[in-house]
């Protein structure tokens, strides 16, 4: 049960990092997303592997799911820089969730 408190919402957020990366309308500062967006799909595809595994697809599927609305409606809510400094928040929040959720033993 703790562990899916700590896999769900970090899936939640590097969905999130993805989305809202994708939505930021600004030429340059979009390549300032690449790594944030590069570790999120690779962190999350990983991650999403094991919860769906581990707790269903149906709870992987909603966290993934939810981290959709809040980048869509940030990125039209905030400027660009503003939806930047977001992104490498949420991003920075989700690493340190995923070094918690790695610490959980494995399942035999």
């Amino acid at each position: 049960m703790t562990e899916a408190l700590v896999y769900l919402p970090t899936l939640a957020l590097f969905s999130f990092v993805t989305v809202a990366s994708a939505l930021l309308r600004h030429e340059m500062l979009i390549l300032l997303c690449i790594p944030p967006v590069f570790v999120a799909l690779i962190m999350g595809f990983v991650m999403a592997i094991y919860a769906g595994d581990t707790f269903g697809p149906l709870p992987t599927g909603v966290a993934l799911a939810a981290g959709i609305p809040p980048g869509w409606w940030l990125s039209r809510r905030l400027q660009p820089r503003d939806l930047l400094i977001t992104i490498y928040l949420g991003w920075a929040i989700a690493l340190v969730l995923a070094l918690v959720a790695f610490e959980f033993p494995d399942h035999a």
